[in-house]
């Protein structure tokens, strides 16, 4: 069944709450997709008052772009599945022409809501192009505001609520296949906005990558926007120069403007001595940075899960809280299976000394994928994961759970969103009208979502659908 924004349609899961960790609710799963064909690698964007909601994707349509949907009703309902425009040449539909882009594929999508200018952000990597080599970050806007018809979803609900052309943020060579550690071009893109009215850069936008060079080494980078994804400056190198592998750069912005980004680091891709979540910051909007300093040490680094085919590996990502302090989450298997691991700057606004880290749920499960957000205001920080602690036998099935800290990262309370595990392995993540249902390609993606506002916590995460991966949504209540 499909759902469109704004509409009494709802999914025929009934929404239900249940009460866990201290008068937290949380609402039952509702799958936003429903769609023959994998949705996974999900980003969301969030307004302050929690009513409209933007998701994308990795969208294995026949687009293969950034698929994407929106909700104007805190999620209750989500228009139905469609796609970001301008970065690919196609729509889901081969017999519906698409726009004139020069790319067949795009990917690592991230979006985020700008208040000051009331709309939401969407980057995507933009590669395959039929003139060469070429990889590009790109940008774009989506007002829901100004969208004409909720169910054109080959028309992406109506191009004027799109900022089209695209703006180019940045631009990279791959080696003469689509990607490779071999090849020049930007990776894991991560999007952040400064939402704080009294910074001196409020509504200014903030995108890091690992910047593939060729030659085995992936600096991290920044560009920033100040008219809302219009142009760019950058791209700014963030991690020193004698750093070897970055990967999994992710931004963020205290109360007064500062910039803090995270990222894994490591003497090569593949190496898993050695590893350490690192961290920097800019007093300039992004202009300039210090010297990078360690958050922690990943001692259990480690690619691949137990019984899954899926890819999965050590990865850090991070937020900053209503006070400035910076938030750290990454994956370890120091314990014998991975399992989030969390620190935290000391002090507020600042890098100088972190706290000892330690497994945010103290199980002896699998868990993988955790992604952070901030409330705007409360001091409350929202973590995000899989887990198995549903399918604590087989050691197979996969669960999400949400953890929150009000302390600044020093104790976490813990709430399942989902009690019946799915099996990651079921659906293959296979291009539409191109592949084979079975093509052997064992995706979950390389990330979930969470976003938040003061009083809840809005998620989205792939699951097993009836007849694919799907995208699905719940959210998190506080009191």
């Amino acid at each position: 069944m499909k759902l469109v924004a704004g509409a009494a349609v709802v999914i025929a899961i009934a929404l239900f709450n249940v009460s866990w960790a201290g008068a937290q609710t949380v609402s039952a799963p509702l799958d936003v997709t429903n769609s023959q064909f994998a949705g996974n690698e999900e980003s969301l964007g969030i307004s302050p008052n929690g009513s409209l909601l933007a998701g994308a994707w990795n969208d294995w349509h026949y687009n293969d772009g950034c698929g994407f949907s929106y909700s104007t009703n805190g999620g209750a309902g989500w228009a139905a599945e469609s796609f970001v425009p301008g970065f690919t040449k196609f729509t889901n539909d081969p017999n519906v022409a698409g726009l004139n882009s020069k790319f067949t594929v795009a990917g690592d999508p991230s979006v985020v809501y700008n208040p000051k200018f009331g709309d939401f952000d969407v980057v995507c990597q933009a590669f395959g192009s039929a003139t060469g080599n070429q990889i590009q970050l790109l940008a774009t806007t989506f007002d829901p505001a100004k969208v004409t018809d909720p169910t054109d979803t080959n028309g992406s609900y109506g191009l004027a609520a799109w900022r089209l052309p695209a703006s180019v943020i940045a631009t990279g060579a791959s080696n003469g296949s689509i990607k490779g550690s071999n090849g020049q071009f930007p990776d894991h893109e991560s999007i952040a906005v400064d939402t704080h009215p009294s910074s001196p850069y409020y509504g200014r936008i903030y995108v890091g990558w690992a910047e593939f060079n060729g030659s085995g080494r992936s600096p991290v980078q920044v560009a920033y926007s100040d008219n809302d994804g219009a142009t760019w400056t950058g791209p700014i190198t963030v991690s020193d120069s004698n750093n070897q592998f970055d990967q999994d750069a992710r931004p963020s912005v205290a109360p007064n403007g500062d910039v803090f980004m995270t990222w894994i680091n490591g003497p090569n891709e593949t190496s898993l001595k050695n590893n350490v979540a690192m961290a920097d910051m800019s007093r300039t909007g992004g202009a300039s940075w210090g010297k990078d300093v360690t958050a922690a040490p990943i001692p259990g680094a480690y690619s691949g899960l137990p019984n899954s085919l899926y890819r999965d590996s050590s990865d850090v990502w991070s937020t900053t809280d209503s006070t400035g302090r910076l938030i750290v989450v990454y994956g370890d298997k120091s314990t014998g299976v991975p399992q989030v691991w969390t620190t935290h700057a000391l002090h507020p606004d600042s890098l100088a000394g972190f706290a000892t880290a330690f497994r945010v749920d103290r199980t002896n499960q699998v868990q993988f994928f955790p992604w952070l957000s901030a409330a705007p205001t409360s001091g409350r920080v929202d973590l995000l994961f899989y887990d198995r602690s549903c399918d604590p036998v087989s050691d197979t099935l996969n669960c999400v759970t949400e953890a929150s800290t009000t302390d600044g990262g020093a104790t976490w309370s813990k709430v399942p969103v989902t009690t019946t595990g799915f099996d990651g392995d079921k659906f293959q993540a296979c291009l539409a009208f191109v592949q084979s249902p079975d093509c052997g390609d064992y995706f979950l993606g390389d990330y979930i979502a969470i976003a938040s506002t003061d009083n809840e916590a809005q998620m989205l995460w792939t699951g097993d659908g009836p007849h694919a991966q799907d995208v699905f949504s719940a959210h998190v209540k506080f009191p």
